[in-house]
């Protein structure tokens, strides 16, 4: 009884299925049913060609008039498409081939991943991913003829592996060896789909096959015993350049070497902040400038002892805390007053009860002025980072000297009791603004910037830097030198090394623009916005032209001053950063805008509406695996090739080896063929090639 039960479930679930002996079926094709290829035996050793000959009918169906009409049509195809004799060729591949009484034209076509979708063949129009991934009843039922002559040392039985949606009829060397309609048993289908054993002769064999197209796609896959064991199932119908969209495999996309020099980048991230990476660009890929995204406004300056001309923030991450300091101006005098946050978004202003105020030392300011003279007017601290740092000078900080004149180096054991360390730095006439520094770790020493006008252009503000290895003794101040020949106000400039590549100086200036005056009724010219730039020497630096913190759109922003950035950023989620500017300066409820961008968000390689191509400079690098803070559209995409200096590809590291990129993450992993592992490659040098598509890459890092 039992027996005659599994007979009966055996003929329900394999009621579309017929599979003829002598083969043997390695995995059923029943509709719904799959196994682990793991699980199974792949039997024998053959190179499965990529290039198959094909026969379609040599004018297409058109669609009919309406959908119902359409719907009958492919019905009566798929039931005809059953009850069809073979072909009358099926031992060699036929230079013509009369199927129904209908002359089929032959087609040499070369697949991708093993695979290929009709729908071109059978005049349906995809020409976009939607169009991709809708039904298409206008190719349910129609039939192709393919032949793929496989070549084999010695007599041997062999795994085939077949995908299709919708039916498929296979033969080797005319024997039918699979006949299946419904047969797709998972989506999108694949060659594990339905594995048989055939036997091959020595020589050629011919694999004929009868493929009837389905309605969700017209995907039809075929791969041997070498493709199955790889593992590599990557469907083209979700992947641009798998399926051959011209506009990803157009040959005119490759970029070609340039001739920047070779750079060992070990395991250090690297952003499109310039243009360091960059070799050469094709298609629609360039580099592009991202602004921060404008959020609430976290301090508002209405406390008597601030004022509307309060300026030059400091951003310090302590610990557990934020804190900001700035320069305090009531009643036009100068002074420095600190606020604290604990997220960086909600700020408060402690009461630290050390300076007397119209009568109460209920305020948050701190006693620089008092104690310090002239450093109140652009006191900047920072916490420096060296571990030979006396514990009384962890927080060190860059400002007028107490009888001004010059700039001044100031030292605390707690970033609020300060005292002075020397007061000649840079020597007369004092750096007006706010000059900054910091411990570069990667250089072991101090490097100070500050503003000086331009040595050649008389009044231009200008920065200029000092390197020294005890904050004590510095060295001959020099003008910092840029990518252009701009002449532009550099009213502040918030350098510092960005904290997830150190070797790496952004900053974030000012950009005043003196003679400009849009606000009819205020009393001052000028309007300023901030600019972004970057250097890898810390002495010459590529500013981006665009804005990267423009003025809002209210009238108050269109004065002089506003849109100064403070100095220093800090991440406050575990994808953004926080940067402040400030706004409405000279107007009653001058206040600090918080703002957000992405970890290292600055810039990209990009492409919008045209796909693009990047190739870098050659690089050495000692990680093993390549990780990559990317974003793309629903529809984008990222693909990667690792190159010799000549631009050809590493077996196994080609365009069409890489795994499709999409999504949007921090720490995405590329992988090749289902592998992220480059141990091969360390070492050597590799151009990486980067083919993209709606879609912006922040970075990249060959990670241990």
């Amino acid at each position: 009884m039992r027996s005659l039960y599994r007979a009966f479930m055996f003929v329900i679930f394999t009621s579309n299925v017929l599979l003829l002996s002598p083969p043997t079926v390695v995995e059923k094709a029943v509709f719904g049913e799959t196994h682990d290829i793991g699980e199974t035996t792949i039997a024998g050793k053959v190179e499965f060609p990529e290039r198959w000959t094909v026969f379609v009918p040599a004018e297409p169906e058109p669609p009919a008039e309406d959908l119902s009409k359409e719907v009958d049509r492919a019905r009566a195809r798929v039931k005809a498409a059953r009850e069809m004799s073979p072909p009358e060729t099926l031992e060699s591949v036929p230079e013509k081939l009369v199927v129904d009484g209908q002359m089929m034209e032959a087609r040499s076509i070369r697949t991708r991943n093993h695979q290929h979708d009709f729908r071109p063949l059978f005049g349906v129009d995809f020409s976009t991913p939607e169009e991709m991934l809708v039904p298409s009843y206008s190719a349910w039922g129609k039939m192709a003829h393919v032949f793929v002559p496989i070549n084999s040392p010695e007599s041997q039985k062999v795994t085939l592996g077949f995908g299709a949606d919708y039916g498929v009829q296979a033969w080797v060397n005319g024997d039918l060896v699979l006949e299946v309609f419904d047969a797709r048993a998972g989506w999108p289908p694949s060659i594990r789909d339905h594995l048989v054993d055939v036997h091959l002769n020595e020589g050629t064999n011919v694999l004929a096959v009868r493929f009837v197209s389905g309605k969700g796609s017209s995907l039809l896959a075929l791969g041997g015993p070498k493709e199955l064991r790889a593992g590599n199932f990557k469907s083209i119908l979700a992947d641009p350049f798998l399926r051959g969209d011209p506009d990803w495999t157009d040959e005119s996309l490759r970029a070609q070497p340039g001739d920047k020099p070779e750079a060992d980048i070990g395991t250090r991230r690297e952003l499109f902040v310039d243009d360091f990476l960059v070799d050469a660009l094709t298609g629609g890929a360039r580099r592009r400038l991202h602004r921060p995204t404008p959020r609430e406004v976290v301090h508002v300056l209405d406390q008597p002892w601030e004022g509307d001309t309060s300026a030059y923030f400091s951003v310090i991450r302590d610990g557990e805390r934020i804190l900001l300091y700035y320069n305090a101006t009531p009643n036009r005098a100068q002074t420095t007053a600190l606020i604290e946050s604990r997220d960086g978004i909600l700020f408060s202003r402690p009461n630290l009860g050390m300076v007397e105020f119209e009568g109460t030392t209920d305020n948050n300011l701190l006693p620089i002025r008092r104690n310090l003279g002239a450093a109140g007017h652009n006191f900047a601290p920072f916490k420096d980072t060296n571990p030979a740092a006396p514990d009384d000078q962890r927080y060190k900080a860059i400002a007028y000297p107490p009888r001004g004149g010059d700039l001044a180096a100031y030292a605390s054991h707690d970033g609020i009791h300060w005292s002075l360390l020397t007061e000649s730095i840079v020597g007369p006439p004092g750096p007006d603004s706010q000059n900054v520094a910091f411990w570069d770790p990667r250089r072991e020493i101090y490097v100070l910037y500050f503003r000086r006008s331009h040595p050649d252009r008389t009044g231009l503000r200008g920065i200029w830097r000092a390197e020294s290895k005890d904050f004590i003794e510095w060295t001959a101040q020099e003008p910092v030198e840029y990518d252009d020949e701009r002449a532009e106000h550099m009213y502040t400039n918030a350098i510092r090394p960005y904290f997830r590549a150190p070797h790496i100086y952004i900053g974030t200036p000012a950009r005043y623009v003196p003679h400009r005056k849009k606000v009819a009724g205020h009393p001052n010219t000028g309007v300023s916005d901030a600019v972004l730039m970057s250097s890898r020497d810390g002495k010459t630096f590529q500013r981006w032209a665009q804005a990267f913190i423009p003025p809002g759109p209210d009238d108050e922003s269109w004065t002089e001053r506003n849109n100064f950035p403070a100095w220093g950023m800090v991440q406050t989620s575990p994808t953004e950063l926080s940067l402040y500017w400030t706004e409405h300066y000279r107007h009653p409820g001058m206040r600090l805008r918080r703002g957000t961008i992405r970890l290292d968000g600055f810039a990209s390689l990009a492409a919008a509406d045209k796909v693009g191509e990047m190739i870098t400079r050659p690089l050495i690098f000692s990680g093993a695996r390549l990780e990559v803070n990317y974003a793309t559209s629903a529809v984008g995409a990222i693909r990667f090739e690792l190159c010799d200096t000549h631009g050809n590809p590493y077996k196994g590291f080609a365009l069409e080896d890489s795994d499709i990129v999409f999504g949007n993450e921090i720490d995405g992993v590329v992988t090749w063929n289902n592998s992220d592992d480059l141990s091969e490659l360390v070492g050597q040098p590799v151009r990486l090639r980067v083919r993209l598509h709606d879609a912006n890459l922040y970075s990249l890092r060959f990670m241990p």
